[in-house]
């Protein structure tokens, strides 16, 4: 059910961590080639994996461009996870395959490691894809800062976004106003609000002092809920469809075209 890998404060999706294995495989290769044909393809390599970085993140971009036009400087926030890796690599190919029209001798040089690459990565991308089944909307059940409990699986029948944040962690806090405005605008969806580990009363004190109005704030002071969706690290966004199955994962924090490409799991 991880979408992610935690090393020691560091979390990494499990998508970047295939593009570094697949990126340091190619860079490997290509250097045992060189060592052999004494041909030096490692600045044509490091300029096609630059490519396909730079076009993966301008797909997504495209794909939202609406939301990036009004905010720009988002654009170079790249911790949002927006990337299109099949763009990315088809304008990989294409950069490489024009560059080695008139250089025949870089060809093998530069198609082993590329070719390498990509099915490394291709083939993590299989492997995450054919986990087991998520387990569905768990039967938990917490206090809301507006009064009742809150028991998430009694929410099955509409989509659930579970939100687990903590007021210290700064990436929460810089996504939460977002936050906010898509449980007003989306009403289709049910957004869960679950703080872990905090005191109801420190909780209501900081959404306060931040003047925001959500619905659906849970306490989980044991933290049950990072128990049971292991959590990797904060935020966590977990998406939920209508029958209580796990569509989307998120760990880190969320920009606007990133929780629209999200939610639009949900099609």
């Amino acid at each position: 059910m991880n979408d992610a890998v935690a090393i020691g404060p560091l979390v990494l999706p499990w998508t970047f961590v295939h593009l570094c294995l697949a990126g340091a495989a190619s860079l490997a290769v290509a250097g045992v080639i060189a060592r052999r044909r004494r041909v030096d393809a490692g600045p044509l390599l490091w300029r096609s994996l630059l490519v396909a970085l730079v076009v993966a993140r301008l797909g997504f971009v495209y794909q939202y461009k609406e939301l990036y036009v009004a905010h720009p400087l988002s654009v170079f926030n790249v911790r949002d996870g927006g990337w299109s890796p099949e763009v990315g690599i088809i304008a990989m190919w294409m950069f490489a395959t024009f560059r080695l029209r008139n250089a025949p001798a870089l060809r093998m040089p530069v198609s082993v490691p590329l070719a390498l690459g990509t099915a490394l990565f291709i083939a993590g991308q299989i492997l995450l894809a054919m986990r087991p089944p998520a387990e569905p909307l768990p039967a938990l059940a917490f206090e809301q800062l507006e009064g009742g409990r809150l028991d998430l699986a009694a929410l099955r029948g509409k989509p659930v976004l579970i939100n687990l944040w903590a007021s210290w962690c700064g990436p929460c806090v810089r996504e939460m106003p977002m936050l906010a405005d898509a449980q007003r605008e989306r009403p289709d969806v049910q957004f869960v609000f679950l703080n872990q580990g905090e005191a109801p009363a420190v909780v209501a004190k900081w959404l306060a002092s931040q003047r925001l109005t959500l619905r659906h704030v849970a306490i989980d002071e044991q933290r049950q809920a990072s128990a049971v969706f292991r959590q990797a690290g904060y935020p966590t966004t977990l998406l939920f469809d209508g029958s209580g199955r796990l569509v989307a994962k998120r760990t880190g924090e969320l920009s606007q075209p990133a929780l629209e490409a999200m939610l639009g799991r949900l099609r």
